[in-house]
């Protein structure tokens, strides 16, 4: 009430200096709240070293701590000298292919060490790099490869089907695993200006394609050394950061906080491979045996591994879990602090604004005792700017709602070959801030408002940007992509959220013709990542539409789940086709008469996250323990309830029955694809030295 009356008078006092102006002009926040929201607010400045690179920074630590493992995947071991030398090794490589300043490198790599040997190599040769993941389909791949008119893609592909889409004839192709570490190991001087192009990162467009952000080595270097200080004092990961755990896909920016900011800190980089990635049991093995204390990933996937008994008990010794890319609820943050002794994180802020600009550290949550805090995303970061405007670019009073723009040297360059867009979402900063960076404000689209603290809580979103799973998603790029398919009029697409409170997308279509699920999910499969096709689909005549005519998307037809299952009901007969059903019944919280023994896995909403937790009540109801492939692989029930009874009859206990599991501590393993390419290596250089272990 106070706040709305200060306003008021602050409005009037203004009144007699109205002439003939827009009433938009008149200033209606008191001096003093604006001078607290706009400087006070925002006073986190450090004087910024300009003549750091993160490539030369690392090459400085390797020299200070060179017999220290930096990266640990696949049980291959890499200390910080060896990686620095395999890089520079690469990096002169590339410059002698012509590879240097202005060009852009993408690197298509499955999760191993070759990743971070690559873009560190990439950097060292003066070029940015541009992580692709191998899973995207080859139509998607191309046009971010002709976007930023690679002359060199770099890669580390084992599976034959991806290898073989990733073939072009206009690029040359260089597989990172051929490459002679052992030759031209030494030091090479950095040809970059802070300004210039360090990596591009593709997030979700409106327009059915891609967007490219463009992160400087300025940004980069201003996350990295001081994403920790609020207030100009260091007073966040005071604990250190030993062992850093890596889950999160090269192509989502926290990647760039579970990798490279550790590695700046002397940390070891736990990087887990392709099947760890989503098994909770796996990946809490990896944080017992590697003593992982930093754990940084989004919280829908953290809650999946929390279903999981073995890895709430493996957290229990960490010192940090940093949770961001979505919204957070108070429960799961209250369940790490139950589990464990680590202190809990919040963060937030666009990959066009380098990994985050807001930072906050929960305190203990008690609900029993009715102490429920407003979750909120924290204050700005180190030289990082927030303002909360209205739609006249004027700021909003504390509490009151508006679109969250982020100031400082952590705003990029805007968007590879979009002009336009960078123009609308890339603006010239009018405020006196101390922080100035590259001059701009990028408008995030995101709607928040302040705290009387000088926190920002996030409230939703000003368009159709949605994130499921921590993955920003333009609603419109799947929509105009569903439209391209035959006999579709129409589409349009939103995001639901189960009782179980997991996330989905429900595709409408306006067609002539009743069009099977599958058929539009295989269509889509050519042209969008997995985790941007919906889950679900429902045809529709018409779109609804607004007394004005819009299109009304509040009015569009509630779905009952079970009603969009398509297949015929057929009931299951063995006891395993039995326990399938029940348990995709449990996870998709449908009635136990929809599923049956033909029903199929991404029909009834799978993804990416909620196949973790049919495996692991697989484990728990047959004793088994499965991949996730799969899963993914037989996604009908019978097909996967007959895979499971050849395992079962089969003698493969070491890889399959999860009792089995301590095995892994016997004396003989299947080797991995990555140690096959160790041990050809080894044969081929026999007198090299670089995976040794000092």
């Amino acid at each position: 009430m106070n706040a709305i009356l200060n306003s008021y008078v602050e409005v009037l006092s203004n009144y007699n200096n109205f002439n003939n102006e827009s009433i938009n002009s008149i200033e209606y926040i008191p001096k003093i709240e604006k001078e607290k929201i706009i400087k006070s607010f925002n006073s986190n400045e450090i004087k910024y070293d300009y003549n750091k690179f993160y490539h030369v920074e690392f090459s400085k630590m390797a020299k200070e701590i060179p017999d220290k493992c930096a990266i640990v995947c696949n049980d291959i071991s890499i200390t910080y000298k060896q990686l620095d030398e395999m890089s520079n090794s690469l990096a002169h490589y590339l410059r002698k292919q012509n590879i240097g300043k202005g060009d852009i490198v993408p690197i298509i790599c499955e999760r191993s060490h070759y990743f971070i040997i690559a873009f560190l190599a990439v950097m060292k040769s003066g070029a940015a790099y541009s992580p692709i993941d191998p899973e995207f389909p080859r139509e998607r791949i191309e046009y971010m490869i002709n976007q930023v008119n690679a002359k060199y893609i770099l890669k580390y592909i084992t599976d034959f089907k991806n290898n073989e889409k990733i073939k072009f004839e206009h690029v040359l192709e260089y597989e990172l695993e051929k490459h002679n570490y052992e030759k031209d190991k030494f030091a090479i001087d950095n040809v970059n200006k802070i300004d210039d192009l360090c990596y591009i990162l593709y997030t979700s467009g409106t327009t059915g394609k891609p967007k490219g952000t463009m992160v400087t080595h300025m940004n980069l270097t201003n996350f990295i050394f001081y994403n920790d200080i609020i207030k100009g004092e260091k007073d966040i990961f005071n604990k250190g950061i030993n062992n850093a755990l890596a889950i999160t896909k090269f192509t989502h920016d926290i990647s760039i906080g579970e990798i490279h900011f550790p590695l700046l800190k002397g940390s070891r980089i736990i990087l887990c491979n392709d099947n760890e990635f989503n098994d909770a049991k796996l990946l809490s093995l990896l944080i017992n045996k590697y003593n992982v204390d930093y754990i940084f990933t989004v919280p829908s996937r953290f809650d999946n591994y929390l279903s999981d008994e073995e890895f709430i008990k493996s957290i229990e010794n960490a010192n940090y879990i940093v949770l961001g890319g979505e919204c957070i609820d108070f429960k799961l943050v209250e369940k790490i602090q139950n589990n464990s002794k680590c202190e809990v994180l919040s963060i937030y802020g666009p990959t066009e604004t380098t990994v985050y600009s807001t930072i906050k550290v929960f305190e203990k949550i008690d609900s029993s005792k009715g102490n429920i805090p407003l979750i909120t995303a924290g204050k700005p970061c180190c030289n990082c700017s927030i303002f909360i405007l209205d739609k006249y670019l004027k700021p909003v009073p504390i509490g009151v709602e508006g679109e969250i723009f982020i100031g400082g040297f952590g705003v990029s360059n805007g968007y590879i070959n979009r002009e336009e867009l960078t123009k609308e979402k890339y603006l010239d900063c009018p405020f006196d801030v101390v922080q100035k960076g590259n001059g701009k404000m990028y408008g995030s689209g995101d709607i928040g408002k302040w705290t009387e603290n000088g926190e920002i809580v996030c409230i939703g979103r000003m368009d159709f940007q949605v994130k499921i799973h921590g993955q920003r998603i333009e609603l419109e790029e799947i929509e105009n992509t569903i439209k391209m398919m035959d006999n579709i009029k129409n589409a349009i697409v939103i995001d639901g959220i189960r009782d179980n409170g997991d996330k989905y997308l429900i595709g409408y279509y306006i067609s002539s013709l009743e069009i099977n699920s599958l058929d539009i999910i295989e269509f889509l499969k050519n042209k969008l990542p997995r985790y941007m096709i919906p889950n679900y689909f429902m045809r529709i005549e018409t779109l609804p539409l607004t007394i004005n005519g819009k299109l009304d998307r509040k009015s569009l037809p509630k779905p009952n789940i079970n009603d969009l299952i398509n297949e015929e009901y057929v009931e299951p007969e063995t006891e395993i086709e039995k326990v399938i059903c029940g348990i995709y019944a449990n996870v998709f919280n449908l009635n136990e008469n929809v599923v049956g023994k033909t029903s199929d896995f991404f029909e009834l909403g799978g993804d990416s996250l909620n196949v973790i937790k049919v495996t692991s009540f697989i484990e728990k109801e047959l004793g088994i323990k499965l991949n996730i492939k799969d899963i993914l692989s037989n996604s009908l029930v019978y097909n996967l309830s007959r895979h499971i009874e050849e395992i079962l009859n089969s003698n493969e206990e070491i890889y399959y029955h999860s009792e089995s599991i301590e095995k892994h501590n016997s004396n003989e393993f299947p080797i991995t694809s990555q140690q096959l390419g160790v041990y050809i290596d080894s044969i081929k250089n026999p007198e090299s030295t670089t995976y040794n272990i000092p």
